[in-house]
């Protein structure tokens, strides 16, 4: 089942097109990226994905209704923006069993979310006291209050340092294990993704270049990486730049990473032992994976220019 779905959206400012002839969709219970350049086109996205924005042409369905100007749909989906602004002087409980009542929700609805979030132990603290990753746990809990189904993070992770980033998304993916709640993640900063989003959208220019299941987007683009630890990189990489399945050879130093046309993992790990062999060469180790998301973006934008996938 999708809550998103999402056909030939576009979307003009005057003569500048931010979105143009966008696909997308984002199955129930998942964790999808949303990742490209700042410029992209993102935001556009997720405005008209939240009702805010009506696009120009095309259709979207979140949970199989229009979410123009939709309360019930809205009553469905958390938020978590990129900046997120509270009132600086009031108290992190105080403030939201305030969003609570709102919300038509009990009190006790704050010190849940905030359990959830690991801020029990700021619930007196001012808003403005707050850290930049407390600040986006309390993001995250505002988020909650309404207990929605769906949420939608527009660069949760941009103001903040590697740790925090991390433990936001360990958040995010606690969140979406114990509690089913499916995330929508749009970013620029792809490294840490890769951890949570189990499929990516890859947007550029207003459109989608490919999207899918990480593992499968690395066969379709031959990225998935095999890295083979060895004491002599050089010479093993230069017999393996000649078997004809290889596409790219990069050399470390301590070993090589190789990237092949698809299928072909397994030929590659009956060959290493035979060209180590030749060049006296030591395997410490052959590990096998998908590409990087940098990888990935750079192959399908590359690839889409020569036509769209």
């Amino acid at each position: 089942m999708s809550v998103v779905w999402a056909e030939d959206l576009a979307k003009s400012y005057g003569k500048v097109v931010a979105v143009d002839g966008l696909s997308l969709r984002v199955d129930k219970g998942s964790i999808m990226g949303l990742i490209g350049p700042n410029g992209a086109g993102k935001t556009t996205t997720i405005k008209m994905i939240l009702g805010l924005l009506r696009p120009d042409r095309g259709q979207v369905r979140v949970f199989d209704e229009d979410p123009w100007d939709n309360p019930n749909i809205k009553s469905r989906i958390g938020i978590i923006h990129e900046k997120a602004y509270f009132p600086s002087r009031r108290k992190v409980l105080e403030y939201l069993e305030r969003v609570c009542r709102i919300f038509g929700r009990s009190e006790s609805r704050a010190r849940e979310v905030l359990t959830i979030v690991n801020l029990e132990d700021a619930y007196d603290r001012k808003i403005k006291d707050l850290s930049a990753g407390m600040l986006q746990k309390f993001a995250i809990a505002h988020a909650l209050v309404h207990e929605p189904e769906f949420v939608v993070a527009d660069e949760p992770t941009s103001n903040l340092d590697p740790e925090a980033r991390s433990d936001l998304l360990e958040l995010i993916l606690k969140l979406n294990r114990e509690e089913n709640v499916t995330f929508l993640i749009s970013s620029h900063i792809l490294p840490e993704l890769s951890r949570v989003c189990e499929s990516v959208a890859i947007m550029n220019q207003g459109k989608i270049w490919a999207s899918g299941k990480l593992v499968e987007l690395s066969e379709k683009f031959g990225a998935k990486t095999t890295r083979i630890s060895t004491d002599k990189p050089e010479a093993l990489a230069e017999l393996i730049r000649k078997l004809d399945y290889v596409k790219r050879v990069e050399v470390e130093s301590r070993g090589v990473n190789v990237n092949v046309v698809g299928g072909v993992d397994e030929k590659l790990y009956e060959d290493i032992p035979k060209l180590a062999k030749k060049v006296d060469a030591k395997v410490l180790g052959i590990e096998s994976g998908v590409a990087s998301l940098e990888e990935l973006f750079r192959l399908a934008v590359r690839s889409g220019r020569g036509g769209r996938h």
